[in-house]
């Protein structure tokens, strides 16, 4: 990790945090989440698959007309997968009286869409 990126690190670990615990609560799953979600924005930042501007330390990362193009199909994809999921699993999980874990479910699944068909739509270059 480069000392120049440390405002970047801190808000990313912060920001990982976050949707872990609107994920999965005050768990140890979320802890896990976290360190997953921490170390896909590190490899985002370290991968080569962006242009990096440290005059910006919170948001150095760039991305040209591929990159673009990348982010919109894999956002497409997560809202995709996160309005099916929630879709299902309120029919299923309302009957059993569980409506509010379909949404964190669902939220958890979009992000996870998100940052897997990024890896993936990236990584095929």
């Amino acid at each position: 990790m480069k000392k120049q990126f440390l405002p970047y690190y801190i808000s990313r670990a912060l920001l990982s945090i976050v949707l872990s615990l609107l994920v999965a609560g005050l768990t140890w799953k979320a802890a896990i989440l976290a360190v997953i979600l921490f170390g896909l924005f590190l490899l985002y930042l370290h991968s080569g698959w962006f242009q990096i501007e440290a005059r910006n330390p919170l948001f150095p990362i760039r991305r040209d007309e591929r990159g673009q193009q990348v982010q919109r199909n894999a956002l497409i994809i997560a809202v995709i997968v996160g309005l099916f999921a929630y879709l299902l699993l309120n029919s299923v999980v309302v009957p059993l009286g569980l409506a509010a874990r379909a949404s964190s479910i669902a939220l958890g699944l979009a992000i996870l869409a998100y940052f897997a068909s990024q890896f993936l739509l990236f990584s095929k270059a």
